[in-house]
């Protein structure tokens, strides 16, 4: 289970352009067989996250950053006030075939990352996978469908499942391990 968290930590479990927090990005969310016939992402995208990972990355108030599906818009995140320099980014980065966005967080995503590890420790068989939302507003949660009942969010108190960051939750089935070799 601590897999999942590290992997939805590190992934931000949420395709870009998901829009699920926060001002909406571009476009609706592809289904997988149109994934492959997505635009690329460009260089100059790249150069972008990578400057702002480079100089940013390590800092606690440095946020998920996202690509839209459309790859008309590179959101960065940032909880609390941005630093002059990366607002300075952002604002200098004129680009025509794609705009940058700088979006604030109400929380910072490592918070919200031990949040989601605590959640999964304990209340395992209930919640399999826990997340920070890449819009720094909560955690999402997977809670085992035969758990949760009809209603999900009802299924949270009803089970003692509480966090000081809102909540959430949808039911989904528990992850298969995948035997190694």
């Amino acid at each position: 289970m601590l897999v999942a968290v590290v992997t939805c930590a590190l992934a931000g479990c949420a395709p870009a352009g998901a829009g699920d927090d926060g001002p909406p990005l571009p476009g609706p969310e592809p289904y997988p067989e149109e994934v492959l016939e997505l635009p690329p992402v460009t260089g100059e995208m790249h150069a972008v996250l990578d400057e702002a990972r480079a100089r940013w990355g390590d800092h606690p108030d440095f946020g998920q950053p996202e690509i839209s599906l459309d790859r008309t818009l590179i959101v960065l995140r940032w909880h609390g006030p941005p630093p002059a320099e990366l607002t300075a980014l952002v604002e200098g980065r004129a680009h025509p075939d794609f705009d940058v966005r700088l979006d604030r967080t109400p929380f910072r995503d490592s918070e919200l990352s031990e949040e989601a590890g605590r959640l999964v420790r304990e209340h395992s068989g209930v919640v399999h996978t826990a997340w920070p939302r890449t819009g720094g507003d909560g955690v999402g949660l997977g809670i085992d469908p035969s758990v949760a009942g009809d209603d999900v969010v009802a299924a949270l108190d009803r089970l003692g499942i509480t966090s000081r960051f809102p909540l959430f939750p949808e039911a989904s089935s528990p992850p298969v391990a995948i035997p190694a070799g």
